[in-house]
């Protein structure tokens, strides 16, 4: 028969009080009930273990987690915990997930009149870290260990995930807004301009001037030979101060 609640917790108090002598422990009444209330909900054999255990591996007196952990009770709950949210989860992708006209699976209820139901923001964010509703949705019995296996991991880890991204996000978002506010290049001469008027500065186009005729090329010719012998006879005067040159003599005439 099992043991009443009122048993079992005097039972552990006797246990408690004795595994506190052999960590040289002071406790006190009020905390050796508040220790048995929170563990009277194991059985006694797990009991019996967590204690052994916490004797044997524990370097100081163990907390209430400590305990239920190596009672092996917490490590029960989470997998029970996460076996109930995969069969949650495949439930759902079964009945409400399907592939639109693109081929991208959604959540669609389909022709029913009730939406479909909420899940918890934990299994929606291991969702999108293990492949989406495609990964679920195409499943095969081949994927369907591995695909367990990686649902399992990814949440497991969320709360540390969780934990690590707003940190994240808090130590970069200065970095980040510091980048979007740097211009990207230097400032043009103009741009100021620009924004000052709203419009973009307007240039004068040069015209291409139009090609010479051949009586323009032979006087261009002859102004060019004429100004040639005024520059030769400049740097080299003849004696006697007069300018004897045949360009200057027929510009006099």
């Amino acid at each position: 028969m099992p043991e009443t609640p009122r048993k079992l917790q005097s039972w552990l108090i006797d246990q408690l009080t004795v595994l506190a002598e052999a960590f040289a422990e002071p406790l006190t009444a009020v905390r050796l009930r508040v220790y048995a209330a929170d563990l009277v909900d194991l059985s006694r054999p797990q009991l019996e273990v967590a204690l052994r255990r916490a004797m044997r591996e524990l370097k100081f007196f163990p907390k209430i987690a400590e305990l239920r952990e190596l009672a092996g009770s917490g490590k029960s709950e989470h997998n029970a915990e996460m076996r109930a949210a995969w069969d949650h989860l495949i439930n759902f992708v079964e009945r409400y997930v399907q592939s639109d006209v693109n081929g991208h699976y959604i959540i669609d209820q389909g022709c029913r009149t009730s939406p479909p139901p909420q899940l918890s923001q934990r299994i929606l964010d291991t969702v999108r870290r293990t492949g989406h509703w495609r990964a679920y949705k195409c499943m095969t019995n081949e994927d369907f260990p591995f695909q367990q296996k990686r649902f399992f991991e990814e949440y497991a880890a969320w709360k540390a995930v969780e934990q690590i991204m707003p940190t994240k996000l808090l130590t970069e978002m200065p970095k980040l807004k510091e980048l979007i506010a740097k211009p990207l290049d230097q400032p043009r001469p103009n741009a100021g301009k620009v924004m000052q008027t709203g419009k973009a500065p307007t240039f004068n186009v040069k015209s291409i001037p139009a090609p010479l005729t051949e009586t323009q090329r032979r006087d261009r010719r002859v102004i060019l030979r004429q100004q040639a012998e005024l520059l030769s006879c400049a740097k080299n005067p003849s004696p006697g101060g007069a300018v004897s040159c045949s360009a200057h003599n027929s510009e006099n005439e």
